[in-house]
C-alpha cells in the first residue's frame, strides 16, 4: 500500500525491527516468550477509555486558528500535545491583495485543474491512475466468498483495494460526474450494504458468478505516492502551491515533506478508518471534506486487525457467437459485467499478503453491536471547506469522505518515530483483549 512505510525510512524500518526482536526472545525459565501475548482486561479497557476521554474532554471541539501560528506555538499547543487544529489563510490565492483588498485563500475546482493541465500537455492530457470500486468504499474490510474452495464457502473478511485505471484528468472529470448523475437519478443509494445486497458478495478468486451490473463504478483520485510532483508535474511546476509551510517543518524538524498528493472525489468515495505515519497537512481547495477522528489511545477500541488482503477487478461479460465467453475487455464507464477480487501475490507463495486495518465502519448506528469495544472510543467529526487547512498529528485514526465534488491537497511530513509516544502507541497495538 502507498500508505506503508517504504523501506528508505531507516528510523521506522529500525523501530519496527526492534519490535520484532523484542517478541522473539528465546525461552527462559521454561516460558517460550515468542508466544507470550499482552492481555488487557475489560476493567483495563473501561479505565483506559475514562482516561483518554478525561484527556480530550478539554478538546472536545478542533480549535480554529485564523492564521498560522509561529513555529513555537504550534509546537507546543498542537504538535508535542497530538491535537488537531483548522488553520485559515495560510495559503494566498495568486495576486490576492494586490487591490489593497483583503487577502482570499487559494481555492480551485475540479474545472479549474483541467483548463490548467489542458494548456500544460499534449492533445492526450495529464493522466491520471484512480481509484475504481463498484460502492465507493476502497481500502476497506469486506465480507467475500472464496469460489476457488466451493461456491457456497462462508463469507471471510478480507481488505480490499480499489482497482486502478488510466485516463485524461478530463476523462475522470467526465466519468466522475456521469456517475454521480446516474447516482442522484437512482435516489443516492450507493453504499456497501446497498451495492452488496443488490449485487451478492463480491467474490474472490477467478471464478465470475456475481450478478452483472451495468451501474458506473465510483472514481476516486487518492494517489498517496507524491502525486502531485510525480504524476501531476505539469500542475505542480505552475508554482501554484506552495512546496512546504515554515511554521510546520520548524515544528515538526523531519525536514520537508515526503510526498504532496492531489485528492479528488464526491460524496460517493469514502476512505475507512485508518492511520498515517505522518504528520499530515490536509487543505481543501474545494467543496467539502470530512473527517471523522479518533486519537490514537483508542486503538484498543477499534478492532484493527490483519487481514488477509485483495484487488478489485472489473471483468466486462461477453458474448462470443461462438457461446458465453468471459473475458477481460476494455473497462469504460458504461461496461456490462462484474466485479471479482483477486488475491494480492505474495513474495513467499506459501503465505497470503495481509495487511493491518479497522475492520468496523465506526458512523454505523448499528456499528457497536457487532463490534462492542466501539463503545469505548472517542470520534468526533470535523468538516473543512474551502480554503481551510486541516493538522491531523501522526497515528490519529481517520475516516474521510465528502459532502459534495471536492479537491483537496495534502502535505505529508514524516513523523518521529524516536519518541515515547511511538513505543507507547507500538505497544498498544499489540495488546489483545482478554475473553
Amino acid at each position: 500500500l502507498h500508505r506503508s512505510r517504504p523501506p528508505s525510512f531507516s528510523a521506522s524500518s529500525t523501530m519496527c525491527d526492534r519490535s520484532r526482536r523484542s517478541s522473539s526472545i528465546g525461552r527462559k525459565g521454561g516460558i517460550d516468550y515468542k508466544e507470550v501475548a499482552a492481555f488487557c482486561t475489560q476493567t483495563q479497557l473501561d479505565t483506559l477509555s475514562d482516561d483518554v476521554g478525561s484527556l480530550w474532554a478539554v478538546h472536545q471541539s478542533i480549535p480554529v486558528l485564523e492564521r498560522p501560528p509561529s513555529p513555537i506555538t504550534f509546537l507546543r499547543d498542537y504538535v508535542h500535545a497530538s491535537r488537531p487544529c483548522i488553520i485559515r489563510n495560510c495559503i494566498p490565492a495568486p495576486g490576492g491583495g494586490d487591490d489593497g483588498g483583503e487577502q482570499q485563500p487559494l481555492t480551485m475546482t475540479l474545472d479549474d485543474l483541467v483548463n490548467i493541465c489542458d494548456n500544460k500537455t499534449s492533445d492526450e492530457g495529464v493522466m491520471l491512475t484512480c481509484d475504481a470500486t463498484p460502492d465507493g468504499h476502497g481500502d476497506c474490510v469486506r465480507s467475500v466468498v472464496d469460489l476457488d474452495l466451493h461456491p457456497l464457502a462462508t463469507p471471510v473478511e478480507l481488505f480490499v483495494k480499489p482497482e486502478e485505471r488510466r485516463m485524461p484528468i478530463k476523462q475522470f472529470r467526465d466519468e466522475l460526474r456521469r456517475g454521480r448523475d446516474e447516482w442522484e437519478r437512482n435516489g443516492c443509494n450507493c453504499n456497501e450494504d446497498d451495492w452488496l445486497r443488490d449485487h451478492g458478495l463480491a467474490r474472490f478468486g477467478t471464478k465470475v458468478k456475481t450478478a452483472p451490473t451495468r451501474k458506473r463504478p465510483v472514481l476516486y483520485y487518492s494517489r498517496q505516492n507524491d502525486c502531485l510532483r510525480t504524476e501531476l508535474k505539469p500542475l505542480f511546476h505552475e508554482n501554484i502551491f506552495p512546496q512546504g509551510f515554515e511554521f510546520a517543518e520548524e515544528a515538526f524538524a523531519t525536514g520537508p515533506p515526503d510526498a504532496i498528493n492531489l485528492w479528488i472525489g464526491d460524496q460517493r468515495a469514502v476512505s475507512s478508518m485508518h492511520k498515517d505515519h505522518y504528520e499530515n497537512l490536509f487543505y481543501c481547495l474545494s467543496g467539502e471534506k470530512v473527517f471523522t477522528l479518533c486519537p490514537p489511545a483508542d486503538i484498543p477500541f477499534l478492532h484493527e486487525n490483519e487481514f488477509v488482503s485483495g484487488t478489485f477487478r472489473f471483468i466486462d461479460t461477453v458474448k462470443s457467437a461462438e457461446g458465453n465467453v468471459d473475458e477481460l475487455v476494455d473497462n469504460g464507464g458504461e461496461a456490462f459485467g462484474e466485479w471479482v477480487v483477486e488475491p494480492d501475490p505474495c513474495e513467499d507463495s506459501d503465505q497470503k499478503q495481509k495487511t493491518r486495518w479497522v475492520e468496523p465502519d465506526i458512523t454505523r448506528p448499528d456499528a457497536t453491536k457487532h463490534f462492542p469495544r466501539l463503545k469505548h472510543a472517542h470520534p468526533v467529526t470535523v468538516t473543512i471547506g474551502a480554503g481551510e487547512m486541516l493538522y491531523l498529528p501522526a497515528l490519529w485514526y481517520h475516516r474521510v469522505t465528502q459532502n459534495c465534488e471536492t479537491v483537496g491537497m495534502n502535505w505529508w511530513y514524516d513523523m518521529k518515530f524516536d519518541s515515547p509516544s511511538w513505543c507507547y502507541f507500538n505497544f498498544l497495538q499489540h495488546l489483545k483483549v482478554a475473553t
